[in-house]
């Protein structure tokens, strides 16, 4: 008889935001058994087994695999501080995508990483680092067109998710490929930023000793503001800065106002007088919370194209998949499959 992996069930729950107290209560026992059963002190019945897994909506064999769960690590970009529960669900969430992406990569192989490393103490600051990336990835003057697939024809996986209040994070897989789980309620100024400012963790801070004294959210922030807005590039555009003005270069660059505003603030275009004139007026506009002049969000397409693979190469069913990945249907659906990913998908099996 196959034995339950109990840490298992706590990554299912903690998934779904469960709390202990809620699941149990919904089955019926005690908070301090599903307790003992989630430490490995009490062995939980297929019964039961089977009521958690319908509760959590995971599939029964969820929990009867032999992997042992390790939540992912990394950098994250987070718009307020999380709670402890928040945190949780969303490295549950993580660690269950990085699964399903090795599960995918046992019959595809992807093409090695591309990522360049920098050291500030070393090579210099963060947006000599940027300056520097720009060149090694061959990337043209002025406004980056689609910083998404420059960076995965670069080898870096994408997974856009629901992260709650978390802007964005970095790591690497078990398999050493680069990960950057978007938040994909997140507008596309801000998806883009967050996109450059975990990129910036990849070059300067992964694998590398950081003295305490280094702010590394501050230098993934300086690296992200020069990557997409090159300082020699935006010079010219930082002049007699006003609200119209920034619409307008926020459509071009497709970076945030506020972005713009802290640039000109940074190379000197604006006094502090003026910069804070600024400020109020996106404030009282309420600019702050929702800018106008929205930017087309870019789509991750390197985690879509194994799953076409999978479709329209290996001969896959979507019932088949989501046995492969031990999720039910419905949940591939909701986290893997948007309508751009639906569309080339039943595209390529008509053509």
């Amino acid at each position: 008889m196959e034995k339950v992996n109990r840490e298992l069930i706590t990554l299912a729950r903690e998934s779904t935001g469960f709390m202990q107290a809620k699941i149990a209560e919904s089955l019926g026992i005690e908070q301090g058994t599903l307790s003992k059963i989630e430490n490995g002190i009490l062995e939980p019945s297929e019964e039961l087994i089977t009521k958690i897994a319908e509760i959590l909506n995971f599939p029964v064999k969820f929990f009867y695999q032999d992997w042992k769960p390790i939540r992912v690590e990394g950098h994250y970009r987070k718009k307020i501080t999380l709670p402890v529960k928040a945190l949780k669900e969303c490295k549950a969430k993580m660690t269950l995508a990085e699964s399903h992406l090795n599960s995918l990569l046992a019959s595809i192989e992807l093409p090695p990483s591309n990522i360049p490393k920098w050291n500030v103490e070393i090579d210099g600051a963060p947006s000599m680092c940027a300056q520097y990336v720009r060149e090694y990835w061959k990337i043209s003057k002025g406004r980056i067109e689609n910083l998404t697939k420059i960076l995965e024809d670069n080898g870096i996986v994408i997974f856009d998710m629901d992260l709650g209040d978390l802007d964005g994070f970095s790591t690497f897989s078990r398999d050493n490929i680069p990960l950057i789980f978007t938040n994909k309620n997140r507008p596309g100024d801000r998806d883009r930023f967050n996109k450059a400012h975990e990129l910036a963790h990849f070059i300067m801070h992964f694998g590398q000793k950081i003295s305490e004294s280094r702010d590394i959210e501050k230098e993934a922030n300086e690296f992200a503001s020069e990557l997409l807005l090159p300082q020699k590039d935006i010079i010219p555009y930082l002049k007699k800065l006003n609200l119209t003005v920034l619409a307008d270069l926020k459509s071009y660059w497709k970076v945030s106002m506020q972005s713009i505003v802290y640039k000109a603030k940074q190379t000197n275009f604006l006094t502090d007088n003026q910069y804070e004139y600024l400020w109020k007026q996106m404030g009282a506009l309420g600019y702050r919370k929702k800018e106008p002049i929205e930017i087309k969000k870019e789509v991750p397409t390197l985690f879509t194209e194994i799953l076409e693979t999978y479709f329209n190469d290996l001969g896959y069913s979507k019932s088949e998949l989501s046995e492969l990945l031990k999720f039910n249907e419905d949940k591939v659906d909701e986290w893997y499959f948007n309508k751009i990913t639906a569309l080339k998908i039943v595209r390529n099996r008509l053509a």
